[in-house]
């Protein structure tokens, strides 16, 4: 047979691949609509949009589009004239956090969710937060460990709280037509493995879902493989974050755990976030999503940097994008 003239179609075995995007955070001090070309120019399909919380929202003025739809209709058209896709807003906050230092991040969640009904989007992304360990105390307390006894009645205490925020904020979310809320595992959170997340989605509901990110997996000593076949086997990925991690394996293995400056010096970190690729090669990341794909995760994989090493955020951007369209199922 003559190759040359086969042009029957070919049937496809995949035909709702995964999405390359962009969260948008990682360029906070570049204009929004120079963003907008740089994604396009690397072959993003769709962004992700801070709203608010930790989040400076750079590319996003949640009062103004929440007031105006002309502002909306404006934000939309830049986007798509560039041949790209609004597909989430990220609220990465601590609603739930004890006092003054935290009381702007609930109301950012909800007008968040206000604002995805005003664009039609239906997935969100989010952290779940955490509480102080007791009523009336003013920090914040991550439970790692049930020893003495007492640390139980504080996880009951947080869990209580973590509870009542989210089953009032899915209700909102239902109410602006959202779907889904992907919870980022990221350490000083309620939600942060496999067990948490499903706790939380008994309780509230299967509009909860992970933003399966496994660059924190590294570092807390978790499997992002195992986790992730985990979580498709139980249908709750709902959103990927594509952000590696390097283990500097001669400073883990003295300290075990990072206590140093989040923003230190790389080479005296027991790890550090790099862009995809510079912790982990091809072979990895295209078994992570080979398992994905398995497991029936066809949505976004939106790339995050924090890369101490590279030049700016911008190369970093740049070399996860040229990696991933290498190594994702598209």
């Amino acid at each position: 047979m003559n190759m040359e003239t086969f042009d029957m179609p070919v049937a496809s075995f995949n035909p709702n691949p995964m999405t390359l995007s962009l969260f948008t955070d990682g360029l906070p001090d570049m204009p929004f609509e120079m963003v907008l070309d740089e994604a396009a120019a690397m072959g993003i399909e769709e962004l992700e949009i801070g709203t608010g919380g930790y989040s400076f929202a750079p590319h996003c003025d949640m009062q103004k589009l929440l007031k105006s739809a002309d502002a909306r209709k404006e934000y939309i058209r830049a986007i798509e004239s560039r041949g790209l896709k609004l597909g989430t807003f990220n609220c990465s906050a601590n609603p739930i956090g004890p006092g003054e230092k935290w009381a702007s991040h609930g109301p950012d969640v909800m007008d968040s969710m206000r604002l995805a009904g005003e664009f039609g989007i239906k997935h969100m992304v989010a952290q779940s937060g955490l509480p102080a360990g007791a009523p009336g105390d003013t920090t914040l307390n991550w439970v790692t460990h049930t020893f003495p006894p007492e640390m139980q009645d504080v996880l009951k205490y947080q869990w209580d709280v973590t509870i009542e925020f989210w089953t009032k904020a899915a209700e909102l979310a239902k109410e602006n037509g959202v779907e889904t809320i992907a919870f980022e595992n990221h350490p000083m959170n309620m939600v942060f493995n496999v067990n948490t997340l499903l706790k939380l989605r008994e309780a509230v509901g299967d509009i909860i879902g992970m933003n399966f990110d496994p660059s924190h997996m590294f570092f807390m000593g978790g499997d992002p493989l195992m986790i992730a076949r985990e979580l498709c086997k139980l249908g709750c990925v709902y959103h990927v974050h594509a952000k590696d991690t390097r283990i500097n394996p001669d400073v883990k293995g003295l300290q075990a755990i990072e206590l140093g400056a989040y923003n230190g010096p790389a080479a005296e970190r027991c790890w550090n976030y790099v862009a995809v690729g510079y912790g982990h090669d091809h072979l990895w990341w295209k078994t992570f999503f080979g398992i994905l794909a398995a497991g029936d995760y066809h949505g976004p994989v939106s790339i995050e940097v924090e890369d101490p090493l590279m030049t700016n955020n911008l190369v970093a951007i740049r070399k996860s994008a040229a990696f991933l369209k290498e190594t994702m199922l598209k």
